[in-house]
């Protein structure tokens, strides 16, 4: 009996897309045997947008992609009621593609995509050159002021990137605020009109604890873009096009994002992951297609130095969002927090007006000074220690940059790693806080959140 996956219903409600997905695989791939996925397009009424009456096609693009990779695996069969002609065509470069990454794969792709029907979709007339994808992120925000004005439309999709889970009931929803208002402030700096595109797809779809456990221990990837993201990273541009729909309407024949690429020392690019061109150029549909990433062979360094020159030379102020936290402020110790804080310190700017509201000039040093700033690649650590100019008094952090070019990119990421190593090994010792411990356990079992 075959393996599959299937889209058994697609329907629109003005904003909104929904799905009903059946798991016939009997390998408990989805959450649940019955999946409601819906993507809901948010400020549609600057646009005069509505789903309905969209292609089929066009409608289950969202949900289609994010689904697809599943079938690389477990031979599965993807079936869908439509599916664009032109995507269709380019479902076996996409599986060459992200081999390459994040494989090798299996040398034959062993699942498929099967569809109803297969249409091939024209553009609309175009009402806008571009979609500018904004994370509210140094590389999106630099991609941001590249790429200005009406003709361009601003574009986040805040599930790509997943706040740590808490046990709030409201979790996620201060991210979605500060996303939100991240975009709707650049939008008025940039002259842009913005789209928000929210979607249940990491919640509710697929059993991703289980998947990142067979991917590694069962068809043993082991690649560094798969160490690095593994099966979040996989599903990354999945999500991301849950726009589609929207770029298809607004017939934008051009996707934009901020490259994440950065180089160390002589070595042009060595962070692979989901945001690869390799992976975005080879996704195609309806005319509608990825232009080369923003600041692609740019280091982010100097990605903040033209920010901050732009803003300057504008009588402009950005705020810049990198937290990973569920809060409606950044913490200022997650370590997207710090790297970005570190890059703004180079730039001689206060972390505080870009949007940094808890930092603490202190804290800040004591944590990177007692090795807290952890990478699991170096480039981002060399990037900064580069960018510390020995000659220059810095107006915030100015003894703790030059503590860290003393230091030297290898010997603070060498001891990074150590001190992460001893600080697990001293928990075991901390003896108060095994009631604590049983208490998480327990709870974990009963499946019950901690209060």
């Amino acid at each position: 009996m075959a393996k599959t996956i299937e889209i058994v219903k697609v329907s629109t409600t003005g904003d909104t897309i929904r799905y009903e997905l059946w798991d016939n695989t009997g390998l408990g791939l989805l959450k649940k045997q019955k999946v409601e996925a819906w993507v809901k397009f948010h400020n549609v009424e600057c646009f005069g947008f509505s789903a309905k009456g969209l292609p089929e096609s066009i409608l289950v693009l969202p949900i289609t992609l994010y689904l697809l990779p599943v079938t690389w695996f477990y031979g599965v069969e993807l079936v869908v009621p439509s599916i664009d002609k032109r995507l269709y065509e380019r479902l076996p470069q996409i599986y060459n593609s992200y081999s390459k990454i994040y494989g090798p794969f299996k040398e034959e792709w062993h699942g498929k995509v099967t569809a109803k029907t297969i249409v091939e979709n024209k553009i609309p007339e175009s009402r806008f050159d571009n979609v500018i994808f904004f994370s509210g992120g140094i590389d999106a925000v630099h991609a941001g002021i590249n790429n200005l004005g009406k003709s361009n439309v601003l574009v986040t999709v805040p599930s790509i990137e997943g706040p740590e889970s808490s046990s709030k009931e409201i979790s996620g929803q201060h991210f979605l605020v500060a996303k939100s208002r991240l975009i709707r402030e650049f939008s008025a700096v940039s002259g842009s009109d913005w789209l928000m595109v929210t979607n249940n797809f990491r919640m509710d779809i697929f059993d991703d604890s289980k998947i990142q456990h067979d991917l590694r221990h069962i068809f043993a990837l082991n690649s560094a873009a798969f160490l690095a993201d593994g099966w979040f990273g996989i599903k990354y541009l999945g999500n991301l096009l849950s726009s589609a729909p929207f770029a298809y309407a607004m017939g934008i024949p051009t996707l934009i994002m901020g490259s994440t690429f950065e180089p160390i020392e002589n070595q042009p690019l060595v962070n692979q992951d989901g945001a690869n061109p390799e992976l975005s150029d080879v996704i195609k549909f309806a005319g509608i297609s990825f232009a080369g990433q923003d600041g692609q062979y740019m280091r982010r360094s100097q990605k903040m130095k033209n920010i901050a020159a732009w803003c300057a030379a504008h009588g402009k102020k950005i705020e810049i969002w990198a937290c990973c936290k569920d809060n409606a402020e950044q913490c200022c110790m997650c370590h997207k927090c710090m790297r970005t804080l570190l890059n703004i310190l180079c730039v001689k700017e206060k972390p505080v007006d870009w949007g940094f509201v808890n930092f603490d000039e202190k804290k800040f040093s004591h944590l990177v000074r007692f090795y807290r700033y952890y990478e699991n690649n170096p480039c981002w650590i060399w990037d900064i220690i580069d960018s510390i100019d020995d000659d220059t008094v810095y107006p915030y952090c100015d003894k703790l940059l030059h503590w860290l070019k003393k230091t030297g990119y290898k010997r603070y990421f060498k001891r990074v790693r150590k001190m992460k190593v001893i600080r697990k090994w001293l928990r075991i010792v901390k003896v108060h806080k095994y009631p604590h411990y049983v208490k998480v356990m327990f709870s974990k079992l009963a499946g019950k959140k901690l209060e």
